[in-house]
């Protein structure tokens, strides 16, 4: 069957700060995570945050923002982008409220 990129996982610290990533696993050489926040993306846009992570750490593979404040009632969309075994993946419409 055809490669899936694996779901992202969003974690929101308090008072500031989210991570999201994703597992580790042979073949994936890059994750790529592109995020807005309360706004839809319109496309593939870059968005507000557009970061290419080129090694995992402690078995995932994350992006960091520790400044931002996330609100109740803010929504975190996003899409993701993984190279495995040589070949692009993404996950599209991603959302965390």
């Amino acid at each position: 069957h055809a490669y899936e990129a694996p779901e992202a996982r969003v974690r929101v610290f308090h008072p500031k700060g989210f991570e999201v990533s994703i597992p580790d696993e042979p073949g994936i050489s890059l994750f790529a995570f592109h995020g807005n926040l309360n706004e839809e993306f319109d496309g593939l846009e870059a968005g507000r945050w557009a970061r290419d992570i080129p090694r995992a750490k402690k078995g995932r593979w994350t992006f960091r923002d520790r400044e931002t404040k996330l609100n109740l009632g803010d929504t975190l969309y996003f899409w993701t982008y993984v190279i495995y075994n040589g070949l692009g993946y993404r996950q599209d419409e991603g959302a965390h409220v």
